[in-house]
């Protein structure tokens, strides 16, 4: 056991001593990694978030369904709403009566409309149904439109899929961006161990010549490498996890409108948080295996 720990101490000084010799080199890998992965976790964020956004779009998208202007009666509404369930990719179903669908065009078109109040409204009654699935909207509001005492439909149309389409898009350029960056998170790390271990050459040639494994010359190189991403994660994971909380205070929560609510900090630390952290390490040990595998097969 004592022999192990040992070993272990020698591998650990080791490589802090490669950090300390090429100390300029390091922090320009670290500072690199930080700002690699810091994009790498506000793309992530921006994707989990765009998913959020669209998700709760497609919740509340709705049909609002207008009836005629003669359907005033109970029996007849409930006999409409009965058909309207009966339609597929109905999920519920809530009336409006006139009074409420006045209500609801003075806080969209302004208070001059409240001159209709009483027995003057104008409107007719509606429901409010939303669907099971917002990419069948289309069909299950033109199967609606057909049923008798009905007066038209309303759902936002394209508009409405053109900006879940929009953020479809964008979280799919997002996450493409954070694999980029990756991608290059990987080779400066690559590069740093490589330069290191090509400065080592005689030293790791006397440790060959007495007799020392491959697994003990490279352990020192992996370990240098798990460091570098190891803190480059670091710092992106404390800026999130002090700097996220802060504007989601300040926001209250809430982007524009309760659609695009912004998803709980202690979830996005444990979504984003984590998947930084599990990056850096990755790409540290990723990097710095294929960098000592080439470079000491190559010097043998």
């Amino acid at each position: 056991m004592k022999r192990w720990l040992s070993l272990l101490f020698y591998e650990f000084k080791y490589a802090f001593l490669g950090i300390r010799k090429h100390l300029l080199l390091t922090i320009s890998a670290i500072s690199c990694m930080i700002v690699s992965l810091f994009l790498i976790g506000l793309f992530l964020l921006i994707g989990l978030h765009v998913d959020h956004f669209a998700t709760n779009v497609q919740h509340d998208m709705s049909i609002h369904v207008v009836l005629d202007q003669e359907v005033d009666d109970q029996e007849t509404i409930q006999q409409i709403e009965k058909e309207i369930d009966s339609v597929s990719n109905v999920d519920s179903i809530e009336f409006s009566d006139k009074d409420q669908e006045l209500e609801l065009m003075i806080q969209e078109k302004g208070e001059a409309f409240s001159l209709y109040r009483g027995e003057d409204n104008p409107l007719s009654h509606a429901f409010f149904v939303t669907v099971k699935d917002s990419s069948k909207i289309d069909q299950t509001a033109n199967k609606i439109e057909e049923l008798e005492g009905v007066s038209s439909v309303a759902y936002g149309g394209s508009s409405v899929r053109d900006l879940i389409d929009l953020m479809d898009v964008a979280r799919k350029v997002g996450y493409a961006l954070a694999v980029l960056l990756l991608i290059l998170s990987l080779y400066l790390i690559y590069n740093t161990i490589k330069t290191t271990i090509y400065s080592r050459q005689e030293e790791i040639a006397i440790m060959r010549q007495v007799g020392a494994s491959n697994a003990f010359i490279r352990i020192p190189f992996e370990i240098q490498g798990v460091l570098i991403g190891g803190i480059g994660a670091l710092f992106p994971c404390l800026l999130l996890a002090f700097g996220y909380p802060k504007i989601y205070e300040q926001m209250n929560g809430v982007l524009f409108s309760h659609l695009f609510s912004l998803i709980e900090p202690t979830q996005v630390f444990w979504m984003v948080g984590i998947c930084v952290v599990i990056s850096g390490l990755l790409i540290g040990i990723l990097a710095s295996l294929l960098a000592v595998g080439k470079t000491l097969r190559g010097n043998r």
